[in-house]
């Protein structure tokens, strides 16, 4: 009897030790994954968020990389080998999106297996898009809308445009899934309010547009309403990347006279979306994020 005893406390030591052994070699990884651009001054400040990560040294991630959804690489399939070479156990995906869409809700979650819809993934395969196909644990986290990044991004950028809050308004202008309007609407009134209660501009209206081609078409009405009521607009746009500047054709110029704003009117135009200028505060929500989930693992 006491030989089984000591057998059987010896195998309960045994697994005990390959447990500690197994579990202290398990690698986590930290991946963020942006829609993609031809462009490179699009990727560019995504990917920059890579170092910017790896240098805060998250407790419990070993490796971190930014995976570009479309059209550029590294693409998400590649990403995930280097996981693989790495010996990666798990990771937690970042989709480095303003709000829920198609793009976050279907097509990131099929590219990883996460979800099964055989219609997206065929689209996504005829688009060329490699699906991962992988034994790695991968939980996926939200987008940036369920933070606060949105709404302090908007106001640094305001503030750095604003000269005499009382004499301007400010038109805030998005693009988003247009299934998931009512979603959208509520984050622009937010960050409205939000606008409004840090800046002392009591005029903030918002809108979701088309990119870029009829942007003086989309806004006229808003625009006009502003200018009836004060001497200075600016317009900032709720973007990745992207900026009101870059979808302005001609210049500042030739959209004041496409709205139809007269000379006693400022028409001010930002250049700036969230990145690059917000990376520090994306990084830092992004750690905050993974730190509580590697928290809500032990």
């Amino acid at each position: 009897m006491r030989l089984k005893i000591n057998l059987l406390n010896k195998l309960i030591v045994s697994a005990i030790l390959f447990c500690v052994a197994f579990f202290s070699d398990a690698k986590t990884a930290l991946i963020v994954v942006a829609h993609g651009s031809p462009s490179q001054k699009w990727n560019a400040p995504a990917l920059m968020l890579e170092a910017r990560l790896d240098s805060m040294d998250i407790p419990g991630i070993d490796y971190v990389r930014v995976a570009l959804m479309e059209y550029s690489q590294p693409d998400v399939y590649s990403i995930f080998a280097d996981c693989e070479r790495e010996n990666i156990d798990s990771a937690l995906v970042f989709p480095l999106f303003i709000a829920p869409s198609s793009h976050s809700e279907d097509d990131l979650p099929n590219i990883l297996g996460l979800k099964y819809d055989p219609e997206v993934r065929k689209e996504l395969e005829e688009e060329g898009t490699r699906l991962v196909r992988t034994n790695i644990h991968i939980a996926l986290a939200p987008t940036l809308s369920s933070g606060d990044v949105i709404k302090r991004s908007m106001l640094d950028r305001v503030r750095s445009l604003s000269q005499s809050p009382q004499d301007e308004a400010v038109l805030l202008l998005a693009h988003g899934d247009p299934f998931r309007k009512g979603y959208w609407d509520s984050l622009l009134e937010e960050t409205g309010k939000y606008l409004k209660a840090n800046t002392g501009i009591d005029l903030v209206n918002a809108k979701l547009i088309q990119m870029g081609y009829s942007l003086a078409d989309d806004i006229r009405p808003m625009a006009q309403e502003a200018a009836n009521n004060k001497k200075r607009i600016i317009l900032q746009g709720i973007y990745l990347s992207s900026s009101i500047s870059d979808m302005t054709r001609g210049g500042t110029h030739k959209l004041k006279d496409a709205l139809g704003l007269g000379s006693e009117t400022e028409l001010v135009v930002s250049s700036m979306g969230i990145l690059p200028a917000s990376c520090d505060d994306v990084a830092d929500w992004i750690a905050a994020l993974t730190t509580q989930w590697r928290g809500a693992q032990q």
